[in-house]
Parts: C-alpha cells; sequence; structure tokens
C-alpha cells in the first residue's frame, strides 16, 4: 500500500509543469552580473550578451562602482541599439517559456547621467513551433528609465494575454518571449548609462526592506588614512557597504579604515546600509587627508608611528601608520627585543603584554634611512 502511495506521488509531480515545480523567486537571466566571460576571436566578452548583435567586448566593460561583483556593463548613446542576450546555442536570442496572462518580472539596476529616456523595453511573442516570425511584437509602457548619480531598481511586469495578439493570431497558443533593450541615439551626446544586476522571475517580484542610509558619516582623516564610523542599528542582519576611492568594501560594523591613500587628497567616501539583496540609499560625505607637515628635504624631518601616544602605550596589535612620510612604498624592518618580526599588511603584534622594545628601520632611499627605537608598555 505504501509503496502505491509513494507512485503515486511521483507520477502526480511528474504531471506538474516545470515552471511550477520551480522556486518563483529563480533568476532565470543568464549572466546578470556580466561576471561570466567569453571569447570572439581571441577577444574577451560578457558571455552571450549581444549589442547591435554583436558580442560586447571590454570597450563596454567598467570595473569602477559595479552594483555587485567586479563588472558591470555601460552603454553609449551614440546609435540608436539593441541590447539583449543569445540563447546557448548563440544563434537564436534568449528566449522564456511563457503562457497566457502568466506574470514574469523583470527588472535591473541602472545609474549614470543621461537626462533623457532610455532602456526601453521590446518584447518578442512565439508559439511552440516557430523560431523565426514571432506572433506579437510590442514595446512595455512605462519601462524607459532616467540615469541618476546613485544606482537606482527598476522593476518590469511581463504579461500577455490572448487578447493582445492580432486578430489573425488570436487562436496561436503563447509559448515564449524575447527581450530586449533599447539604447536610444542622443546627439553629440558624451554621457553614458551604466547597467548591472539583472533578473527575471516568475510572479511578482516579493517587496524589499526599505533600508535606511547611515544619517551622519564621522570622519578623521590623517595623512594616508580616513578613520570612518556611522550610526549603529540594531538589526544583526543589516551590514554596509563603503566606496571610495574606486573601490567597494563590504564591512559587517558601522566603522571602517581607508589606508593607502594620499596626503592633502579629497575623497568621496559613499555608506549604504545592505540586507540581503537590499540597499539604502547612499550617504557621501567628502574628506580631505592631511598634508604632510614638514617639507621633503628638511633635515628635520623624521617619519614616525603616528598609532604610538605619548605615554609610550601601544596595544597588542599595532596598526603601523606613519606621519611625515613621503615615501609610502618604503622600505620597512622591525624588531621587537631584538628580534626580527614581519608584519601582517599593515599590522604587528607583539608576542606578550608587558614592556618591550620596538626597533624599527625606514628606508625612504639611500640616502633617507631612519632608525626609530621605541620603549613600549603593550596593554
Amino acid at each position: 500500500m505504501m509503496k502505491k502511495i509513494v507512485l503515486a506521488l511521483v507520477l502526480g509531480c511528474l504531471l506538474i509543469p516545470k515552471n511550477l515545480l520551480a522556486q518563483e523567486d529563480k533568476n532565470l537571466w543568464y549572466n546578470p552580473g556580466f561576471e561570466i566571460k567569453g571569447d570572439y576571436f581571441g577577444e574577451e566578452t560578457f558571455h552571450r550578451w549581444v549589442l547591435k548583435g554583436a558580442p560586447i567586448t571590454k570597450f563596454n566593460f567598467e570595473t569602477e562602482n559595479p552594483h555587485g561583483g567586479k563588472y558591470c556593463l555601460k552603454l553609449f548613446p551614440t546609435d540608436k541599439v539593441f541590447l539583449s542576450l543569445l540563447d546557448k546555442d548563440e544563434d537564436l536570442g534568449e528566449r522564456y517559456s511563457i503562457k497566457a496572462g502568466e506574470t514574469l518580472t523583470l527588472s535591473y539596476w541602472h545609474r549614470g547621467d543621461l537626462d533623457v529616456q532610455a532602456m526601453e523595453v521590446f518584447i518578442k511573442v512565439y508559439n511552440e513551433t516557430e523560431k523565426f516570425e514571432p506572433i506579437l511584437e510590442k514595446k512595455l509602457p512605462g519601462s524607459k528609465v532616467i540615469t541618476s548619480k546613485e544606482w537606482a531598481k527598476k522593476v518590469i511586469s511581463i504579461t500577455v494575454n490572448q487578447e493582445d495578439l492580432p486578430e489573425n493570431k488570436r487562436t496561436e497558443k503563447i509559448s515564449f518571449i524575447e527581450i530586449k533593450f533599447e539604447v536610444p541615439f542622443v546627439f553629440n551626446s558624451k554621457k553614458i548609462i551604466y547597467v548591472d544586476d539583472f533578473s527575471l522571475i516568475r510572479g511578482g517580484e516579493k517587496p524589499g526592506t526599505e533600508l535606511e542610509e547611515p544619517k551622519t558619516i564621522n570622519t578623521k582623516a590623517y595623512e594616508r588614512e580616513i578613520e570612518l564610523s556611522w550610526d549603529e542599528v540594531t538589526d544583526k542582519d543589516i551590514t554596509w557597504e563603503v566606496v571610495a576611492n574606486g573601490n567597494t568594501y563590504p564591512t559587517n560594523k558601522p566603522t571602517y579604515l581607508l589606508h593607502t591613500l594620499e596626503p592633502s587628497k579629497e575623497y568621496t567616501v559613499k555608506v549604504c546600509a545592505v540586507k540581503g539583496k537590499d540597499k539604502s540609499k547612499y550617504k557621501e560625505v567628502k574628506v580631505r587627508t592631511s598634508s604632510i607637515f614638514k617639507e621633503d628635504n628638511d633635515i628635520t624631518r623624521v617619519p614616525y608611528l603616528r598609532t604610538l601616544n605619548a605615554f609610550d602605550n601601544a596595544p597588542q596589535t599595532l596598526n603601523l601608520f606613519y606621519s611625515d612620510l613621503y615615501n609610502a612604498s618604503a622600505k620597512f624592518t622591525y624588531w621587537i627585543d631584538g628580534v626580527k618580526v614581519t608584519p601582517e599588511g599593515y599590522q604587528l603584534k607583539f608576542p606578550k603584554k608587558g614592556k618591550q622594545e620596538l626597533k624599527v628601520r625606514i628606508e625612504e632611499s639611500t640616502d633617507k634611512v631612519w632608525t626609530l627605537t621605541y620603549n613600549l608598555d603593550v596593554i
């Protein structure tokens, strides 16, 4: 009896359409964040993405401030062209199964400085058997965007009903759709559109979490470092993302230390809250690093560890950040109680607490060498 019940359940599952068995929130879009690379006659491409029917090569790759991952796509409105995906055989456009009345939700992230509407979505609808002739072509109302400085999400609902078809096609079965985005032509424009993290899911999109950006970013600047801090939150699932100097840094604390910066330079720093796939808006602040107090060739200039206090107390893990140092690539050698030691990154760990001698040799160049000795109480 039990075997019959199990067999009936298995047969029942086999009769359920695949798209109903699949999770509704599964992303159907291939290579959504441009992280999978292809090859076109030896030239690297974003795999299966095409612009004007041609593979997308490094000219359109962008690595500065992607929404996620390492890459996003940059588009230039110098010609009216379509952006789309090819299928796995790379001979036809990618198609997605759909039934009459079913809803698919398309979304992606965009930013840029183009101040006209762009990225209108066009779909082609196909029946079960026809490869080349669609039974309907239409553009989706409300699918255009105007880009802004910060990343913004565009969500488009796609539903095709039988009555949407031309009268002579109303008896055809709606089976597949193909999706394209139109990049507009703007005369003599030097503006750019960036897009990233595409998604296509079955059903409506689940509502996201509204996250608040940090209200205030506190900063403390040094010659080559900037300390950042912002509001703490009670939600333990929230992390943050710091964007500065062309890089993105995730952190699970409401603090961050930027280092290896340049003296006397202004930096734009942005911080947003992150929870799962949701992000808040960015809070932005501009910070200028300190100038080096003494001139490079001043004979009284001696670089020193700014992370030591006037009482010669030191934590057991010491950050090795210096003031009055001109050559960031200077050679450093360290000894603790006469034993040569090697830092880990920008930190030096003392083997114990209590009184210890730290000796540092700094070699900026052949004629600029200093040896510093610190008698420390490691606490």
